[in-house]
């Protein structure tokens, strides 16, 4: 998501990522591998449950699709690095127009299932296009 933070923000968007922890690691985590945008940290998962992003079964974040997604992120250079935190906590990726409408809401189906960034940029485009619209 990094790599397409110039064009979002271009586009009119931005990006902010929320941690299950505390804010000092969360700064830390996210100042170490330069991380672009702002990093949030929610040690008690309240915007996670708000979104309904909940647990996910074993199989979702030690399975071999998740293997397979983390093979292909380390291709690329992305090492994730030792897991904290309850590492059942499904992630997600939300797009939200600036009047509040969620233009994309993405619940992963296990910790490597994050939406491409052509996905990412086409829901910025959308959520634009509705703050354009005369309401």
């Amino acid at each position: 998501m990094g790599k397409a933070h110039d064009e979002i923000r271009s586009l009119g968007g931005d990006i902010v990522a929320v941690f299950q922890y505390r804010a000092e690691p969360t700064f830390h985590f996210c100042r170490k591998r330069g991380t672009p945008f702002d990093c949030l940290g929610d040690p008690e998962r309240e915007a996670y449950h708000e979104v309904g992003l909940e647990d996910g079964g074993l199989l979702e974040y030690m399975g071999p699709k998740a293997a397979v997604g983390w093979l292909k992120a380390a291709a690329h250079g992305n090492f994730g690095g030792a897991p904290k935190g309850d590492v059942a906590q499904r992630p997600g990726t939300f797009v939200v127009a600036p009047d509040g409408r969620v233009v994309l809401a993405h619940y992963n189906r296990n910790s490597a299932d994050n939406p491409s960034n052509d996905e990412l940029i086409d829901a910025v485009r959308a959520a634009a296009a509705l703050d354009a619209t005369p309401g």
